[in-house]
């Protein structure tokens, strides 16, 4: 499954591509099913949804002139047009790896090392912090982490959405499921996003797991993991 294809999934919570027996060390299980079920764009390409099947794109989505027009809840997106987005949806191409357009996918993926400690996603628009800090942390210690973060001049940094990781995941590499170039020394581990996860009720997050590039969910409560802000 392309990463497009596995973004659209994602955003309908139609299930999870199980990480083994179970995405959390508490025990939690990914019984949701494999990505995709449900989450395929029906006829014309559009779902009800409100996705465009072939581009990952929401359509009515929430939109702005200028990022500074941004309210309570939503993300700048930089790509042009700039646009205020839900960053739980996938309303921007999705990227995919090289391997995932010769067999049919749009998008290829293409990066810019910026030479300051961070990546831009020339597809998405998003930049990335391309170092991985040595420390794991707890999940509300994750969300708290990035807004803190003040890399290459810029302070407004986050957790990126479980739809915002998964754009950065390249299924055509293998442990690490990312591009080594321009995301050197990635572990290949679980990586916390801020996407809460309605299986585990208000006790559980979306994690992305970079040895093989599956999805699942982490309880909280005790759980450490990797970090990669975006902005």
């Amino acid at each position: 499954m392309n990463r497009e294809n596995l973004a659209l999934a994602i955003a309908f919570s139609a299930g999870l591509l199980a990480c083994g027996s179970g995405a959390g060390n508490n025990g939690t299980s990914n019984t949701g099913g494999v990505v995709g079920t449900g989450g395929v764009a029906g006829a014309g390409g559009v779902d009800t949804g409100g996705l465009v099947g072939t581009g990952g794109v929401q359509t009515g989505g929430s939109q702005a002139t200028s990022c500074d027009t941004c309210s309570a809840g939503l993300v700048c997106e930089r790509n042009p047009p700039a646009a205020c987005a839900d960053p739980n949806w996938a309303e921007w191409l999705v990227p995919n790896s090289q391997v995932d357009v010769t067999a049919g996918a749009p998008n290829l993926e293409s990066y810019t090392d910026n030479g300051d400690g961070t990546v831009t996603d020339n597809v998405t628009g998003l930049m990335w912090q391309q170092a991985v800090p040595a420390t794991k942390y707890a999940w509300a210690d994750a969300v708290a982490y990035c807004p803190t973060l003040t890399l290459a001049g810029q302070s407004d940094w986050r957790l990126p959405s479980i739809v915002e990781l998964s754009s950065i995941m390249d299924l055509g590499q293998s442990s690490p499921t990312i591009n080594p170039t321009y995301f050197p020394s990635t572990p290949s581990d679980y990586f916390w996003s801020a996407s809460p996860s309605l299986s585990l009720s208000s006790s559980g997050a979306w994690v992305v797991r970079f040895e093989d590039g599956c999805t699942g969910h982490y309880d909280v409560s005790g759980s450490y993991n990797n970090v990669r802000c975006v902005r």
